[in-house]
């Protein structure tokens, strides 16, 4: 007999399946007036909007590396001419431009 590793049960034939009930997600993208706030919302389909807030306060090219690796090393289906407005709401929401005093 073998063991189901991700339930612990004896595979008798009989399926193997978790119902696993996640609370309903109640965090959302800081708002900003900029074009890529809308655009920003593709980065949902895969993390969380406190993911975003959780990153250290890092600057532009940061950001714009941060995007451009989710479309090219994890495949997001993010247009290419998205980057840069994403990059800008990102980096003045969440990175270092958002931690400068208003003028």
């Amino acid at each position: 007999m073998t063991c189901c590793a991700a339930c612990g049960l004896l595979a008798s034939g009989a399926a193997c399946a978790l119902d696993v009930q996640l609370p309903q997600e109640t965090a959302t993208l800081r708002p900003s007036s900029l074009p890529g706030a809308a655009n920003a919302a593709q980065c949902l389909m895969c993390h969380s909007a406190d993911y975003m807030s959780s990153q250290p306060p890092m600057g532009k090219s940061f950001w714009e590396a941060e995007v451009n690796k989710m479309i090219k090393t994890y495949g997001a289906p993010i247009p290419v001419d998205q980057v840069s407005a994403i990059t800008e709401y990102l980096n003045s929401v969440y990175g270092a431009d958002a931690q400068k005093p208003a003028k």
